[in-house]
């Protein structure tokens, strides 16, 4: 599906997703996982250190693996998207 909008030149020009979100009030999709997951970080660090759920995200896995760049594991996107909003003592705030 195509997004058109008219500009200030009364000119049709294709629409961008952002001015679609906002047409309909829709929040970005991309903030609204990358909130998801700051979610789950804290439902993980409150479960218990033997969690099946808990031992398969934070685990580092062990051997050899594929030739050339290692790929992005789950936590360290997280710890990524954390950085960038600018949230600090997050563990320890949920200690609280």
């Amino acid at each position: 599906m195509i997004f058109g909008a008219i500009d200030a030149n009364d000119t049709w020009r294709t629409g961008y997703n952002n001015e679609l979100y906002m047409l309909n009030n829709e929040p970005d999709i991309v903030k609204v996982i990358k909130t998801g997951r700051m979610r789950w970080l804290g439902h993980l660090c409150k479960m218990e250190e033997l969690d099946p759920c808990r031992k398969f995200t934070v685990l580092k896995p062990e051997g050899t693996g594929h030739v050339g760049k290692p790929e992005l594991r789950w936590l360290e996107s997280v710890e990524e998207d954390r950085k960038n909003k600018g949230v600090r003592n997050w563990r320890r705030n949920l200690q609280d």
